[in-house]
């Protein structure tokens, strides 16, 4: 995992704001992951996403549980349970 706000793709922007708009919640990179290069993404309220080119996950609410997630230890939720 790489604590680098900078990284990603074109056209990640506009998938954050996408998500943004979902969720209801401000979001800010804060990372990504250097396997499959997903951002790792927190909202206003300490709750951590992942998006990936797959779609948009929630790795959980705290560094803590997004860690655990990170590692492996469960299963990601889809960020759509999330939407408001």
């Amino acid at each position: 995992m790489e604590m680098d706000p900078t990284g990603g793709y074109d056209g990640d922007a506009a998938a954050i704001l996408e998500l943004t708009a979902n969720l209801g919640k401000q979001l800010f990179p804060v990372g990504y992951e250097s396997r499959e290069y997903g951002l790792i993404l927190v909202d206003e309220i300490g709750r951590f996403f992942h998006l990936h080119h797959t779609g948009a996950y929630f790795w959980g609410s705290g560094e803590y549980e997004a860690f655990a997630f990170f590692l492996g230890r469960e299963d990601a939720l889809d960020a759509e349970d999330f939407f408001v």
